[in-house]
C-alpha cells in the first residue's frame, strides 16, 4: 500500500478525479459520513489544497490494472470543517485508516475529528492514529459524538524538575 498527497491536478482530470472520490464514499462510506462533510468534499477545488489545514490523501494498492484506489482521507479546517476516511472493504482491519490519518496528522501537525461514540471500527482507527477523545458532543444526527483531537504534548524536560533540584528533595 502507498500513501499519497494529492496536491494539484490538472483542471480537465479534477472533476472526474472528485467524481470517483465522491462515489467512493457513497459506495464505501457505510453511510457514516454527514452530509456537512460531503459537501465540503463536493467542493473541493485544486486551489483549496493550497489553503492551509487542508489535506486529501489517498492510499493505493498495486492491481492487475494498475494502482487502485483503497481508500482517502480528506480533511478541511484542521478536521473542523470536514474530516472523511472511506476505505475499501477488502482494506479494511489492515491499518489502511489508521495510516491515512497518521498521515494527515504529520502534514497537518493538528487535526481534529467528531466520531459518533456508536463507531467502533472508526473511533479505534483514530486512537491508534494518535488521537485522544477530549469532549462528547451531541453530533449532527442527535447521536453522542466524540471530538478527537491530537494529545497535547507532555510538559518539555526543562520545566519538570530533575532528581536533586530543590523541588524534588525531601524537606525532612
Amino acid at each position: 500500500m502507498m500513501i499519497s498527497s494529492i496536491f494539484d491536478t490538472t483542471a480537465g482530470k479534477w472533476q472526474s478525479w472528485l467524481a470517483g472520490l465522491q462515489q467512493f464514499v457513497r459506495e464505501h462510506g457505510e453511510r457514516r459520513i454527514t452530509v456537512s462533510a460531503y459537501r465540503q468534499l463536493a467542493r473541493l477545488t485544486p486551489e483549496m489544497l493550497a489553503v492551509p489545514g487542508t489535506s486529501l490523501m489517498i492510499a493505493t494498492v498495486r492491481g492487475q490494472a494498475g494502482r487502485q484506489l483503497a481508500g482517502f482521507c480528506f480533511v478541511a479546517g484542521y478536521g473542523r470543517d470536514a474530516c472523511i476516511v472511506a476505505v475499501h472493504p477488502l482494506y479494511r482491519g489492515r491499518g489502511t485508516g489508521t495510516a491515512l490519518l497518521a498521515a494527515q496528522l504529520r502534514r497537518l501537525g493538528r487535526l481534529e475529528c467528531l466520531v459518533a461514540a456508536d463507531n467502533a471500527a472508526s473511533l479505534k482507527m483514530c486512537f491508534n492514529a494518535g488521537l485522544a477523545a477530549v469532549d462528547l458532543l451531541r453530533g449532527p444526527t442527535g447521536k453522542p459524538t466524540l471530538l478527537l483531537r491530537k494529545p497535547e504534548a507532555v510538559i518539555s524536560n526543562e520545566t519538570n524538575p530533575r532528581e536533586g533540584e530543590p523541588l524534588c528533595q525531601n524537606p525532612y
